[in-house]
């Protein structure tokens, strides 16, 4: 599994094998993640705070994405501003714990190195 595929799938980013976050999906706790990789052990949350560079770059991916549907929306379908913003708000609700998820998935990737010695290849 490569690097954007395990950031994808939310796997951990030491073994690439075991689950960011706590299956099946909780509405009460959407971002509930397990203490430990159940393949690797690293720990989810490695420090108090952790995942508070995550907000920052949630905060920056989405403005930006969130700025080309609405810009879309009204240069490209001649749309109101109301009826854009109404749309945006909708893709808000409907994609907005899978950028949270994504966005802390991304940020320990890029914090905790892969470790090939955790490939099931070579076990």
């Amino acid at each position: 599994m490569n690097f954007l595929s395990s950031v994808y799938q939310y796997k951990c980013p030491r073994c690439r094998q075991g689950d960011l976050f706590v299956k099946p999906f909780n509405m009460s706790k959407p971002l509930e993640m397990p203490d430990n990789c159940a393949v690797c052990g690293q720990k989810t949350m490695p420090e108090p705070g952790f995942y508070y560079g995550s907000m920052f770059l949630s905060y920056i991916v989405t403005g930006f994405l969130y700025l080309g549907i609405v810009g879309f929306l009204m240069l490209v379908l001649d749309m109101s501003v109301n009826k854009a913003f109404i749309i945006l708000l909708l893709f808000v609700a409907i994609t907005y714990f899978k950028t949270a998820r994504l966005a802390r998935s991304l940020w320990i990737h890029a914090m905790v190195r892969y470790d090939e010695k955790y490939d099931q290849k070579k076990i």
